[in-house]
């Protein structure tokens, strides 16, 4: 009887996605993030499917996988770069081969000579395709 309970108590916790998140998943995220401000297409193209849609931080329209490497080539050749890349808070919804990211960013980089800071929420998602995460999609704001 004391088994049933301690496990029916435990079945009652509520399991945090964030506690969960597979680190391969996690790693794509952060190669990803950084081949675009590196201005990396050869990253890019092995990360981002043909299927790639994006809506960007305050960017008017839904760029698609040419528009976005394309946009990270010229912010390179511009002289931009990276300084510091964050993800405060980061769950996951994982349906199998599937898996949501939604959280919060916080990157500084230097564009235009000046170093500058974003700062805002994410919502990313990523696709296991002959065992390897791919990134498919995702939508930015600022705060």
């Amino acid at each position: 009887m004391m088994r049933a309970l301690v496990v029916l108590v435990l079945l009652s916790i509520p399991v945090h996605a964030a506690e969960a998140i597979d680190p391969d998943v996690l790693a794509v995220r952060e190669a990803a993030w950084r081949a675009w401000f590196g201005g990396d297409e050869a990253a890019l193209r092995a990360m981002l499917p043909e299927e790639f849609l994006a809506i960007g931080a305050g960017e008017p329209e839904i760029s698609d996988r040419e528009k976005a490497i394309a946009s990270s080539r010229s912010f390179k050749e511009a002289g931009g770069r990276l300084v510091s890349l964050a993800f405060p808070e980061t769950r996951a919804q994982q349906f199998g081969d599937t898996v949501i990211l939604y959280g919060s960013y916080e990157a500084t980089f230097v564009a235009g000579g000046k170093e500058q800071q974003m700062r805002g929420r994410l919502t990313e998602v990523f696709v296991k395709r002959d065992g390897k995460w791919l990134h498919p999609g995702w939508h930015l704001d600022l705060r």
